[in-house]
């Protein structure tokens, strides 16, 4: 299994700045813990923002025993036409999220944690900026005593509701015991505003996935050897990793 400690280089490189950042950041600051740190980092049209401890270099080595992945909390944009939205629908988005950083992580073959304990960097993830539209003339029931549906379903159901037209990923990494941020990431979304089918849905979830992971990978390559996680086709591209 892969360590943890190692891929935290891959989400510092670049300029680092304790300062505010110049531009105004366009997403919702209520979720992370300091977003003043985060620094923009840009790829042809798309822009990531990363903050990392100013001594990330020394804590390398200090989480081998893996992730522990949280469910992501929910935070409709207060622009949302639709602010509404019932618990058990927003929640299987989320764990769509929850289960998609999992997988990619674990099938490129990182230690995926019960709990968080010693050794453990914890994902705490948001998905924030959410911004729906409710379908007109469609009315939803959830009769007493119905069994609520999981997983894919549940999600096509509610978006025969309520269209989404947007939201991003917010996460920041924490000692599992003193819940210090290592290290906090932005993902934003599409700003164009227009209705996601499920399967543009699920292709976005799955780039943030992929884009997560491929950070951690970028830890263990050489400086001149790191991959542009940002580009999808750069990722295709790279040289699969050995087993360290």
């Amino acid at each position: 299994m892969r360590t943890v400690g190692h891929w935290i280089i891959a989400l510092v490189i670049g300029c680092w700045a304790n300062g505010a950042a110049a531009q105004a950041l366009p997403f919702d600051q209520s979720f992370l813990t300091d977003p003043a740190r985060l620094q923009a980092r840009h790829s042809g049209a798309f822009t990531d923002y990363v903050y990392a401890v100013p001594d990330y270099q020394s804590r390398l080595g200090k989480f081998p025993n893996g992730f522990f992945v949280d469910a992501p909390e929910v935070l409709v944009s207060p622009d949302s036409d639709y602010k509404g939205g019932k618990p058990e629908d927003l929640a299987q988005v989320a764990k769509m999220m929850q289960d998609s950083l999992t997988q990619k992580l674990a099938s490129a073959g990182y230690r995926i944690a019960s709990q968080p304990g010693p050794g453990v960097l914890v994902f705490r993830m948001g998905l924030t900026d959410l911004k729906m539209k409710k379908k007109r003339g469609v009315l939803a029931y959830t009769p007493i005593g119905a069994v609520v549906k999981a997983g894919t379903d549940a999600v096509k159901e509610m978006m025969d509701k309520v269209d989404l037209t947007g939201f991003a990923l917010q996460a920041e990494l924490l000692d599992g015991v003193s819940n210090e941020v290592v290290v906090a990431l932005v993902i934003p979304g599409d700003p164009s505003g227009d209705r996601m089918e499920f399967d543009e849905l699920s292709a976005l979830v799955a780039e943030y996935g992929a884009r997560t992971t491929c950070r951690v990978d970028n830890a263990r390559r050489p400086a001149g050897q790191q991959v542009d996680c940002i580009d999808p086709k750069a990722r295709a591209a790279s040289t699969p990793l050995p087993a360290p």
